[in-house]
């Protein structure tokens, strides 16, 4: 007889347990070999689908618009600084973007005007924060997933800013 995989049972294994427990009790064995063919190609299909599903998710992550959990800054007043005069509606034309995906900013560096607003998207899958390094008023708090903020420039310099849940991701805004 061939053994195969699976659980094989046999008879009583210990007569003088049975009638101590009221059971009757059989001896089994978990009988192991060689993975089969038919089983790694499963497994095989199965991690393939997940990785494709995965990285199909991944890929879509810029293509979906961000929510609208938007959130401005408020504008610092600072002695020395030179304000613009307030608009009432900003255009898209004056909104320069940057784009968080993939644990990235993207671009790293952008140039605004002096009045002109950037906003961050967070088109990845984990909240992320814009926050000064050293002295400045970047501080976005933490900018949700599919979330956004937007921060007004009202004094020229370059402002570099980081994210203080993943310190590796730097970036830099430099006002004219």
């Amino acid at each position: 007889m061939a053994r195969r995989q699976g659980i094989h049972c046999e008879g009583p294994a210990r007569p003088d347990l049975a009638p101590a427990v009221g059971l009757d009790t059989k001896k089994v064995r978990i009988v192991s070999g060689p993975v089969s063919l038919r089983t790694l190609a499963c497994w095989g299909v199965v991690i393939f689908i997940a990785g494709f599903l995965h990285g199909r998710q991944m890929s879509e992550l810029g293509t979906r618009p961000a929510a609208s959990g938007s959130r401005e800054s408020a504008p610092v007043s600072h002695a020395s600084t030179v304000t613009a005069p307030a608009q009432t509606k900003e255009s898209n034309a004056s909104v320069s973007t940057v784009t968080i995906r993939l644990v990235k900013f993207s671009p790293e560096t952008i140039e605004v005007r002096l009045g002109q607003t950037a906003e961050w998207i967070n088109n990845d899958l984990t909240p992320h924060t814009v926050t000064s390094q050293g002295t400045g008023d970047l501080n976005s708090g933490s900018i949700d997933a599919g979330a956004s903020w937007r921060h007004t420039f009202t004094q020229a310099g370059t402002f570099p800013y980081y994210c203080t849940f993943h310190p590796e991701m730097n970036g830099t805004v430099s006002v004219k």
